[in-house]
């Protein structure tokens, strides 16, 4: 209904894979696609108000900024995890973020689609980084962690989301400080095992860690540069399903990362480049996620068509076959975002299925490289098709004619 949620976003299923609700940062809506019946006003305040104009329409920004939990003391409730931004008019106008909340949301109001029964609760108050809100299983399979980076420090907030709610539990202060421009700049995401946690962007480079599931703490701090270019760009990171692993996509370049080297910067390499395609824009690299079909599916930053994708994670170097702009979708998008869930399967045998082929019992086309040569010519061209499938080939000279 043109309402945005490419922006800050989560969502929640239930057990089987039914949608439950979700959110773009600002309302809340059930299965049916309407808002609760208390669903707006999410985030609310003086930013929202004055700055966003108090539509909520275009969605709330922040990347990795929310996340939905389910309630550990209740299995009809679940947790909104969000952040609200601050806004200050007067003197020197600053945005900043400064607060953590949570709104709740019980599965059995509203005839059993859901309604907001607490709103903006503030649990935790001093500034904080946008963006790097992470949150998996605790090693009881029934609580959660939630961790998330001050601002212009080395601290990162472990919370515990039990059966009392959520309390801070420890400040894990390691490493080097943070960049004063590292908010909003990259991602940080636990690995699919649940033994590490990363954090990374173009200013504090790699921080990885070790994990535990426990106590929710940090340890074994290793740091790696990745070379890059560009001094101002965004980037972020996503674990290989078998956690060996990790990628880094920063604005035009793509890396993986072998974490069983002993020395970090020994299993780092180059996988590709920006090709400079345009679908209108730039579908330059901006966020990654790992699907539920084992790929890693990576979006352009605006108004684009395409998504790329990393269709086997698991294999080392090239072979992991990143294929870019890939996927066509069907509207181009804002920001390109993705929801921010936590990372579930940690305890499975099997942390995704690369059988998954459809969305919703329709198939999910991917567009195929094509080697053609001499590109180009204006004469006789060899066009190399990937596997023997029939279709049609459609050639289209500079000026659009067929």
């Amino acid at each position: 209904n043109g309402v945005e949620f490419d922006r800050n976003n989560a969502s929640i299923c239930d057990n089987n894979g039914k949608l439950l609700f979700y959110t773009n940062g600002c309302a809340v809506a059930d299965s049916t696609h309407n808002v609760m019946p208390n669903g707006y006003d999410i985030n609310k305040g003086d930013f929202l108000d004055l700055i966003w104009g108090n539509n909520c329409e275009n969605g709330y920004p922040g990347q990795q900024d929310i996340t939905i939990l389910p309630d550990p003391s209740n299995e009809s409730s679940y947790y909104i995890v969000h952040k609200p931004t601050e806004y200050v008019p007067e003197n020197n106008p600053s945005v900043y973020l400064d607060k953590l909340q949570y709104t709740l949301v019980d599965m059995h109001e509203n005839q059993g689609l859901g309604d907001v029964i607490q709103k903006n609760v503030i649990f935790y108050n001093d500034r904080i980084l946008s963006s790097y809100l992470t949150s998996i299983s605790h090693s009881n399979q029934k609580d959660w962690w939630i961790l998330q980076p001050k601002e212009k420090d080395n601290c990162f907030l472990s919370f515990i989301l039990n059966e009392n709610g959520i309390q801070l539990s420890d400040s894990i202060c390691i490493g080097p400080d943070f960049m004063y421009n590292s908010s909003a700049s990259g991602d940080a995401k636990f690995s699919p095992d649940g033994t590490l946690y990363a954090y990374f962007n173009v200013f504090d480079n790699l921080l990885l860690f070790d994990f535990d599931r426990e106590s929710g703490l940090l340890s074994n701090l290793r740091q790696l540069s990745i070379p890059s270019d560009t001094i101002f760009s965004f980037s972020t990171i996503e674990f290989s399903p078998n956690s060996r692993f990790l990628y880094f996509a920063i604005t035009d370049s793509l890396w993986q990362l072998d974490l069983h080297e002993p020395e970090l910067i020994d299993g780092l390499e180059f996988i590709d480049s920006y090709d400079g395609y345009l679908d209108p824009f730039p579908t330059t690299f901006f966020l990654s996620t790992l699907a539920p079909n084992c790929k890693i599916y990576i979006r352009p930053g605006s108004g684009s068509y395409s998504m790329h994708v990393i269709n086997k994670p698991n294999e080392k170097g090239k072979a992991c076959d990143f294929q870019q702009h890939s996927i066509k979708l069907p509207l181009p998008t804002a920001t390109g975002g993705f929801p921010n869930f936590p990372r579930f399967r940690v305890d499975e045998d099997e942390v995704c299925d690369p059988t998954i082929t459809s969305v919703f019992d329709m198939p999910v086309y991917t567009r195929k490289e094509l080697a053609v040569s001499p590109n180009p010519t204006s004469g006789i061209i060899q066009i190399e098709i990937p596997d023997s499938r029939s279709g049609y080939i459609r050639v289209i000279d500079i000026d659009g004619r067929e």
